[in-house]
Formats: C-alpha cells, sequence, structure tokens
C-alpha cells in the first residue's frame, strides 16, 4: 500500500538532497537539476506499465508539475512581489500574463492527470494533488525566496503528497476524491495561520490579492473536476473502443 507513494517519496528525498548539497554546479552544468530530474526521469522509464502502472504515470505527472507548474510559479511571484501591484503605476501587465501563464499550466498538468488515470478516474484528483499544493506555497508575496528554501518546501509538499496518497488509496469509492480539495484548504487554512502576518505583504494592491485567488480558486476547481474529467475521459474511450470492435465484426 506504500508503494503507491514511491514516486511522491523520490522525488521528496531528490529534492531534500538537493537542498542540502546546495546550488552546485559541475564544469557549468547545474548538478542540483541532475538530481532533481533524472531519479524520476528513470523511474517513468523503466517503471513496468503492467505491474507498476501507477509509478509511470505519476513519475510523469511529477515530471510535467516540476517543469511547468513549478517554474511558472516562481516567476509569477518574482512579478506579484514588485511593490505596490495595481492598475495605478503601469505594473499589472507582467503579473497578470504570468498567473495566465500559471493557469495554463495547470490546466495542462490537471489534463494530463485526467487521461492518464482514467483507469482509476477517482485517483485523478490524488495525482493532481502535488501540483495543486505546490500553489498555496509559491503563489503568495509571502513565500520561500531562494532556491534553497523553495526546494524545502517542495519536499515539504511532496512528502505530505506521499503521505495523502496512502491515505485515499484506502478509501473506498468517492471518498478518494475528496483528498485533494480538503488538503489544499487545509494547507491555505495552515500557511495562514503559520506566518505571522498574512500572506500579502503590508501595501500589498488589491489587483495582487485578486490575481492570488483566482490562482487558488482555479487550482481548487481543477482539484474537483479533474476526477471527473477522468471518468468522463474513460467513459467516452470505452465507447470509442465497443464501437470499433463492433464495426471490426461487420
Amino acid at each position: 500500500m506504500v508503494g503507491v507513494a514511491f514516486p511522491n517519496l523520490l522525488l521528496a528525498a531528490s529534492l531534500l538532497l538537493v537542498a542540502l548539497i546546495g546550488d552546485v554546479s559541475l564544469f557549468g552544468v547545474p548538478v542540483w537539476a541532475t538530481i532533481l530530474y533524472v531519479p524520476t526521469v528513470v523511474l517513468a522509464v523503466l517503471a513496468n506499465p503492467l505491474v507498476r502502472p501507477l509509478w509511470r504515470r505519476i513519475s510523469m505527472i511529477n515530471l510535467a508539475t516540476m517543469a511547468i507548474v513549478f517554474p511558472a510559479l516562481v516567476v509569477r511571484q518574482g512579478m506579484i512581489r514588485i511593490p505596490f501591484v495595481d492598475r495605478g503605476n503601469g505594473t499589472l501587465l507582467a503579473p497578470t500574463m504570468v498567473t495566465l501563464v500559471v493557469v495554463f499550466a495547470l490546466l495542462i498538468v490537471g489534463l494530463g492527470c485526467a487521461v492518464l488515470s482514467q483507469e482509476d478516474p477517482e485517483f485523478a484528483g490524488v495525482a493532481f494533488l502535488p501540483a495543486a499544493m505546490l500553489v498555496p506555497v509559491l503563489a503568495g508575496q509571502n513565500g520561500p525566496s531562494g532556491l534553497m528554501a523553495t526546494l524545502w518546501a517542495l519536499a515539504i509538499v511532496y512528502l505530505t503528497s506521499a503521505a495523502l496518497t496512502v491515505v485515499a488509496s484506502m478509501l473506498v469509492g468517492p471518498y478518494a476524491t475528496l483528498v485533494a480539495p480538503v488538503a489544499i484548504a487545509v494547507e491555505f487554512v495552515t500557511l495562514t495561520l503559520m506566518r505571522s502576518d498574512s500572506i500579502f505583504p503590508i501595501g500589498a494592491g488589491s489587483v495582487a490579492k485578486g490575481l492570488f485567488f483566482v490562482v487558488v480558486g482555479v487550482t481548487v476547481t481543477l482539484s474537483i473536476l479533474v476526477p471527473m474529467a477522468s471518468a468522463w475521459i474513460r467513459q467516452v474511450t470505452r465507447i470509442a473502443q465497443s464501437s470499433d470492435r463492433r464495426l471490426s465484426h461487420q
């Protein structure tokens, strides 16, 4: 049962190792990036799709999350930290555009989760969980700053996702679909309580706050819709396969 969490545990271990080693380069090549991505790539390639299909699917989703959603959130965080982002001082366009990029990245990963999890649609929301849990951590203006601090935060996200994956695997039927939205809500409240002030610094404009809640709203909505989309894709695929079989027998 714990085996279902192995892809998330592997990426969490990679993140912790990189955080401990630091930003090291060898002949101009960032060693930390190699350590971060290579183990998950190897798992995605070598995992037997017949014996461990979940390992391959989750590894592919984790790679997409780290290659698409994570960089987009980091860039957005830098843009939103521009002081007093709002309509009045001409800094609104860049944060709005990068927020749309984050939304698009989340949509891509969510669609990937729905497609790859169509054999087990109740688990699609859990597959999307790491990407979803990155949003409350990195989308606010008071998130972690610096590569190492961010990697520590990501490691905690993936360790938590691994634990929640085990919990979801023990739940029956539709109850597993509740894990992702409940986890995001608990994470949001926990982060707000842990920070001494709030997720926004003093002087943050209304637009900065609005853009944050747009990203969080999209994330929560996707965590609910992804399992539904996965079930719909499975149904459409089965109808198409049934039609093909009937045509082949005519």
